[in-house]
């Protein structure tokens, strides 16, 4: 799995989908979801507002960004106001965890 290099995968990630290389997905992504998806990763989950506070940019913004990354399976939550947790969804597997995935 390699963990020491998971910033480094889910920044290639986050730069595939801005590229349209993320197959089955086409809608871009803020750089700042590299940063909360690290976070959720290394935490197990995380506080929206610490979430919204690592975008650095309006609160608005912020939260249009969260729910981006819950719509498409990259962060769950059990209710509105439980932490966001790191999920892994199919089509971020291959860029995360390349060895894993098939």
């Amino acid at each position: 799995m390699n963990l020491n290099k998971i910033r480094q995968r889910i920044a290639t990630y986050v730069s595939a989908r801005n590229d349209d290389g993320v197959v089955g997905i086409n809608a871009p992504l803020k750089a700042a979801a590299s940063t909360i998806l690290l976070t959720a990763f290394r935490q197990g989950e995380i506080d929206r507002a610490q979430a919204i506070e690592l975008c650095a940019m309006p609160d608005r913004s912020g939260r249009r960004l969260l729910s981006q990354l819950k719509s498409e399976g990259m962060l769950s939550e059990t209710s509105s106001k439980s932490p966001l947790r790191w999920e892994t969804p199919e089509h971020a597997k291959p860029w995360c965890f390349p060895g894993l995935a098939q």
